[in-house]
């Protein structure tokens, strides 16, 4: 079983297509760490000795997490004020620099005070609105820690992107695992052979699932590790709703990036486990290697288009667990908590059950179809 499971893994790799899209994956994968993380777009304009003075990259981030370690923790309406005001630029430096001071916030100063921006408490001319944390953020503000979060909240998107890609990627890679023996004509030698029914439809099965899983570990190894040596732990018990760039702002229940990080896990493997399933099955009933690989890749990524939100929530839940849509996480994340008898948890966690389901008919769905294809 060893050699026949290292045999199909071999001739599914081995296409110039297949390298061509993997070349592609690593070339997106560096573009999106090197815009986001490594070092992304880290930028701090502050006042120094009476100039405003504009730091980036590596320069910025240090300085960025020293603010933030000072204003660390539960975040007040005191705590909003002080941080505007303290790093509210003077109009005559934005003047010395030929930008209208009236437009302050449409600028970078640091970490903090965009994230306060993002989220409504800076005026215009950079002055602080009078907005509360109450008004912001409703009944989660006295949950919500401020601190850190460039590094998990770019590692997030970029991964969350990447994952996107990958998943077109493994539907090149599979689809040919079962359609190219009906393309090529080894379907009939395959299935009268003595391990063909079986081992060999099994080895197939396995293979896929073990570059399906092998792939989505080594990209999300790859990226932690890069945010991790870049921004360090810093921030990972502070709250989403907290971002630099708002993403996860509308995120109804208290989230802190770590949970989120592990959600996203669950999100993006279980995807990529559905997502497999569905490729087999569509390329064990399918007639050639290129039918059923135009028909997983519309199948996997056609959903991203549908009008979800226009739907009930009930219903676009459900939608929003499809794995193109899984892997944007966003949507998924902005459902309420759901209530089973005593138990609440986050929507996310739906996609366990769905993956097993997926996992256990897309695995007897195709081998059987596989099996009893018709030897012509």
């Amino acid at each position: 079983m060893r050699q026949l499971i290292g045999f199909e893994i071999k001739k599914m790799l081995r296409k110039p297509l297949v390298w061509a899209a993997l070349l592609g994956l690593v070339s997106f994968v560096a573009i999106m760490e090197y815009s986001w993380v490594v070092p992304g777009y880290a930028s701090i304009q502050m006042v120094e000795n009476g100039q405003k003075v504009t730091l980036e990259g590596f320069d910025a981030i240090p300085v960025d997490k020293e603010i933030c370690a000072f204003y660390q923790g539960p975040i007040t309406d005191e705590k909003v004020r002080t941080i505007v005001e303290t790093y509210d630029i003077p109009d005559s430096l934005w003047e010395a620099g030929g930008i209208d001071p009236d437009r302050e916030y449409h600028y970078v100063h640091n970490l903090l005070y965009n994230t306060l921006s993002a989220n409504g408490f800076v005026n215009p001319d950079g002055s602080y609105s009078g907005k509360t944390v109450e008004e912001a953020f409703g009944d989660i503000a006295p949950e919500l820690i401020l601190g850190y979060s460039t590094g998990w909240e770019c590692t997030l998107n970029a991964l969350l992107y990447s994952f996107l890609l990958w998943g077109c990627i493994v539907t090149v890679i599979i689809s040919p695992v079962f359609s190219e023996e009906y393309t090529i004509h080894m379907d009939a030698l395959i299935l009268t052979g003595i391990y063909g029914r079986k081992k060999c439809t099994l080895a197939k099965i396995i293979s896929a699932f073990l570059i399906t899983m092998a792939g989505s570990a080594l990209l999300l190894g790859i990226c932690t590790l890069l945010h991790l040596t870049v921004h360090g732990t810093a921030g990972w018990n502070c709250s989403v709703q907290l971002g630099e760039l708002g993403y996860y702002d509308r995120i109804p229940y208290s989230m802190n990036w770590l949970q989120a990080y592990g959600l996203a896990c669950i999100a993006w493997f279980g995807g990529m486990l559905v997502l497999t399933s569905i490729v087999l099955v569509v390329s064990a009933l399918g007639k050639s290697a290129f039918s059923a690989l135009v028909i997983a890749f519309v199948i996997y990524i056609l959903p991203m288009f549908l009008p979800w939100n226009l739907l009930p929530e009930s219903v676009a839940l459900w939608g929003y667990l499809l794995p193109v849509n899984q892997m944007q996480l966003l949507r998924l994340f902005e459902f309420d908590l759901l209530t089973i008898g005593s138990i609440t948890f986050p929507p996310v966690y739906l996609a366990v059950p769905v993956t097993v389901i997926a996992l256990a008919a897309g695995i007897l769905w195709s081998k059987k179809s596989f099996s009893q294809h018709q030897v012509v």
